[in-house]
């Protein structure tokens, strides 16, 4: 047991890495402590989330269970028995995280996207996105003032023009070097079982500068390049720290592409006369009576169900035939001869347990090239996507360092993660 052995552990996140990426980046030196910790363990592809997206896919990691259990579909969902949206709330998650399955266990979370408010453990927590700011995002509420003073950062400010990107990359790596000095601080003065540490810049420079990562005569090559190189100068002093002798787990939660154009799945069921808005469609209470879908948070579709929203017209009898009908629109979406979706989910294919009819009733992934918005105020089918790079749920990556072998199937998913963690390692979290 772990209260006997004091065995510790050690997870380093990367949000939005996809494996080809670490492959390519270490291949290339870029990351050389990365290289050589993956010369201690074994690599693998995993799958994300669906939707892959970071509230859903980190907390599926942490609990280790799929939505269907832990309740959570994304960064907003509807309150029940109306169209406003709200944000997950952490003491409202359905199930545990695994710290809080073993008490005994002293953790430092940092950083963890969509884990506000932080919650009592034993040991600190501090949020990452989508937090409002620190006050609420870290336990002990004492440490607050202490990161304000060290000019700790919840997230970085997105640029609104492609002339600010140049210093954009250059707070994610302010971010950054903040996050780890406080990691030091925390592993130093606080004592630990488990750290668990996410990068989240790697998610914010995959969106806005994947071209540039892609183009190597691209003016923002070098930038990206070497925000990765700090990534891996992070790692490698985290794991200095850590020790080699360590159990460490490193992963994505899910993975990054290109992509080019947007797909405005509002716009679709609009044209194709699933949905009406009143004007201005301000928000999701602007959807008529008599509507029978609706997209929100770029991969999800919900049928305006009778039983689930208080302008629902879509009876229980209807259901599956009208589910049938907007996966064959949606699978026969072409953009100059190219085909825009690659699959389109039904809740009952993806989520099992007391939560699962809460979820979408659709979860859409889109080709290689493209991405979704899901704006109610616009009717254009297509837009130039106005990042480079989009969420990809079929390629993050997954690395075990550790005594024992852990069978990693084809196919594995990152709910599984921790488990994976316990294998190597012989631990209980």
């Amino acid at each position: 047991m772990w209260v006997e052995t004091r065995r510790r552990a050690a997870i380093i996140g990367l949000d939005g890495v996809p494996i080809e990426l670490i492959k390519d980046l270490t291949g290339r030196d870029v990351m050389p402590n990365l290289k050589e910790i993956m010369g201690q363990g074994k690599l693998h592809r995993m799958r994300s989330s669906q939707p892959p997206n970071s509230a859903v896919s980190w907390t599926s990691m942490v609990t280790g269970e799929n939505p269907g259990v832990h309740g959570v579909y994304g960064f907003t969902d509807f309150i029940p028995g109306t169209y406003n949206t709200c944000y997950p709330h952490t003491s409202r998650l359905k199930a545990k995280p695994f710290w809080a399955r073993n008490p005994d266990i002293k953790s430092l979370v940092i950083n963890l996207p969509a884990s506000y408010p932080a919650q009592p453990l034993n040991g600190v927590h501090i949020s990452g996105f989508v937090s409002p700011s620190l006050r609420n995002a870290v336990y002990p509420g004492s440490l607050e003032e202490t990161l304000r003073g060290r000019g700790y950062l919840i997230d970085v400010v997105a640029p609104e023009e492609r002339t600010d990107y140049g210093v954009f990359v250059k707070n994610l790596s302010a971010a950054l070097q903040r996050r780890v000095e406080t990691a030091e601080a925390l592993m130093e003065h606080h004592g630990w079982d488990l750290l668990f540490f996410v990068v989240t810049g790697t998610d914010r420079i995959g969106h806005y500068l994947w071209d540039a990562y892609l183009d190597r005569g691209h003016l923002l090559h070098h930038d990206f390049l070497e925000y990765y190189r700090q990534v891996d100068e992070a790692i490698g002093e985290l794991d200095r720290l850590i020790g080699e002798d360590t159990p460490l787990m490193m992963l994505s939660d899910h993975g990054m592409g290109p992509a080019t154009e947007s797909l405005n799945l509002n716009a679709l069921l609009v044209k194709a006369g699933y949905l009406e808005t009143s004007e201005p469609a301000v928000d999701y209470t602007s959807v008529k009576l008599g509507s029978r879908a609706f997209a929100a948070e770029t991969n999800k579709i919900y049928l305006n169900s009778m039983d689930r929203f208080p302008g629902g017209s879509v009876t229980e009898e209807e259901r599956e035939g009208t589910l049938c009908e907007i996966r064959e629109l949606l699978m026969g979406v072409f953009y100059r001869g190219q085909s825009v979706v690659k699959n389109v989910y039904a809740r009952d294919e993806l989520y099992v347990g007391p939560c699962a009819e809460r979820g979408p009733d659709l979860v859409v992934i889109p080709n290689e090239g493209f991405s979704f918005k899901t704006c109610l105020k616009c009717d254009r089918l297509f837009q130039p996507y106005r990042l480079s790079g989009a969420h990809t749920d079929d390629n993050a990556f997954l690395f075990l360092r550790g005594e024992n072998e852990a069978e990693i199937p084809v196919g594995f998913s990152i709910e599984g993660s921790v488990e994976a963690l316990n294998t190597v390692g012989g631990l209980n979290l």
